[in-house]
């Protein structure tokens, strides 16, 4: 049951950043198998990578459109982002994989943190007074499939809130562009 959760989140996570890239941008990539397929024949971290790569390919267009309108605010500003954490949180508590890194965090505290970092590192006027992402996660033991069961939650809660596909690609390649101070 684990391994199948850990698919379905997979293949959520890869789902949306490889159609939100090529849905606002012309590159092409290599994902021509089905998000199933690719979660059933890659390693996690083949997976990040592919993500990555698709990342960077955007990259242009992504600029783009945060110098015409910052992030922040085509992600509904802070009640929005407010929003989006109070559901992580809750998926995070709910995925057997995630879970465990949250088992003795003051959830308080850490929604607070969340909100002040997502809304200062996309453009709003929040300012971010915690650890840094390297230091949070230090000794956690996040490992490749740990970070793509969370990048489920990430995206199933920016389906919650209503964020467009735009604003999904961009925030999962700031979310994967912090992969290695997280792993």
């Amino acid at each position: 049951m684990r391994n199948t959760i850990h698919s379905l989140l997979a293949c959520l996570f890869v789902s949306l950043a490889t159609v939100a890239c090529s849905s606002t941008d012309e590159a092409t990539t290599d994902h021509e198998q089905t998000s199933a397929e690719v979660a059933d024949t890659r390693s996690a971290t083949e997976i990040l990578d592919a993500m990555i790569a698709d990342c960077d390919a955007c990259a242009d267009a992504r600029a783009a459109r945060h110098a015409e309108t910052p992030l922040y605010q085509r992600l509904g500003g802070h009640e929005k982002i407010e929003e989006f954490v109070a559901t992580l949180i809750d998926l995070h508590l709910r995925n057997e994989l995630v879970k465990p890194y949250l088992e003795g965090v003051d959830l308080d505290r850490l929604s607070t943190n969340l909100v002040d970092f997502i809304g200062a590192g996309t453009g709003g006027s929040e300012t971010y007074t915690g650890r840094s992402v390297a230091d949070s996660h230090a000794g956690m033991g996040v490992t490749p499939e740990v970070f793509l069961a969370a990048g489920g939650d990430i995206g199933a809660a920016m389906q919650a809130v209503g964020w467009g596909a735009d604003e999904q690609q961009e925030f999962l390649c700031i979310i994967l562009s912090m992969k290695d101070d997280v792993l």
